[in-house]
């Protein structure tokens, strides 16, 4: 879940780059593949009808951070649970405790305490964040979904401070810590979006004002070649509508309903014909109970999917050229961050927790 938008500089910056392409007929500016890649192969005879990425020790399964429960703020390890207008330990207090009772902090306090920052800043920070009337699905998954792709499984460690207090961290406090650094700290420059996110409608009401979902020709040139050829995984929106649900994507099964259809009203104009597709869409799922230790080899490990069906533009020489959703069920937009190669300000220190 997400309460942030990719920054209208970058899909303007996408839409320009996206105007030079080749094979733009049936698709608008914000839904041409190629703003998420270079060099993507458009020949539907040469895409596989499958693939997937490698799960583990990437593509791990983690936890959203609610807002209205306080983000990483929240005590999840605590028989409370809080994440509002709660007093933080004292370095005396601090000092006094044991493992398991430090063990009960929220991951920002956590980690102002391992970075000797009595005062709390992380974690006044990450209340920033909080609103506890924020929609049930607001949270940092668009910090998740990027961190989960981009780095290693985080395990349970004990680091000590500069004043040499052991500080014991989970592995949902890691994770917690590296999603909201991509949620909000990471440069944007490195987000690439397809499509753009609906602000209206819902599974109840329809799809009134969503009809610049991303487009299903776009979205078969991009999975086939990021999932299949590429081993690459993406991130997906998979809510069509007003809310939003960023997934990590991992693989996708194809297979074709029918072949050689006449091309229907509104195609693009150098389509011959069209072909009708069937595809199961693979995605990391969030956990609803946080956890201690990893969750890759357990039953906390969550792979879900999705069945969209739609009808693919071909021209002459085969080349996917547009395309059209039958399905209701389709992605709202599609979308990666690259890999954080430094971390910096606050949360500098986070590459000693990680495991990569």
């Amino acid at each position: 879940m997400t309460i942030r938008m990719i920054l209208i500089a970058v899909l303007f910056t996408a839409m320009a780059h996206a105007s030079t392409s080749s094979i733009k007929e049936a698709w608008k500016g914000f839904s041409a593949p190629e703003i998420m890649a270079d060099g993507y192969n458009p020949k539907l005879g040469e895409l596989p009808l499958e693939g997937t990425i490698q799960i583990g020790p990437r593509a791990w399964s983690g936890h959203y951070w609610p807002s209205q429960e306080g983000g990483i703020n929240v005590r999840w390890n605590s028989a409370s649970r809080e994440g509002f207008k709660y007093e933080s330990p004292s370095i005396s207090q601090v000092k006094n405790m044991s493992l398991e009772q430090l063990a009960t902090l929220a991951p920002s306090e956590k980690y102002d305490l391992y970075t000797g920052q009595y005062d709390y800043p992380m974690k006044a920070l990450a209340a920033t964040a909080a609103n506890r009337r924020a929609p049930d699905w607001a949270g940092i998954c668009h910090g998740w979904a990027p961190a989960t792709l981009n780095h290693n499984e985080p395990s349970p460690k004990v680091l000590t401070n500069p004043d040499g207090i052991q500080i014991p961290f989970g592995s949902s406090d890691i994770k917690a810590l590296v999603s909201y650094y991509y949620a909000f700290h990471h440069e944007t420059e490195s987000t690439h979006q397809t499509g753009l996110r609906c602000h209206f409608g819902s599974w109840m009401g329809g799809a009134k004002g969503c009809e610049n979902d991303l487009n299903a020709g776009a979205f078969h040139i991009i999975i086939t070649n990021m999932l299949g050829l590429r081993k690459e995984g993406f991130i997906a929106d998979v809510d069509r509508y007003k809310e939003v649900w960023n997934q990590p994507v991992v693989g996708y099964k194809s297979k074709i309903l029918a072949a050689n259809l006449a091309p229907e009203k509104g195609a693009a104009s150098s389509a011959v014909k069209e072909m009708k597709i069937e595809t199961e869409f693979f995605y990391v799922d969030e956990v609803e109970h946080v956890t201690w230790d990893v969750v890759h080899g357990t039953k906390q490990q969550l792979i879900a999917s999705r069945l969209y069906t739609y009808r693919l533009e071909l021209d002459a020489q085969g080349r996917i050229v547009g395309g059209e959703w039958e399905s209701a069920e389709r992605p709202d937009f599609l979308w990666k961050k690259e890999r954080a190669t430094e971390f910096k300000g606050m949360l500098s220190h986070l590459p000693e927790l990680l495991n990569d």
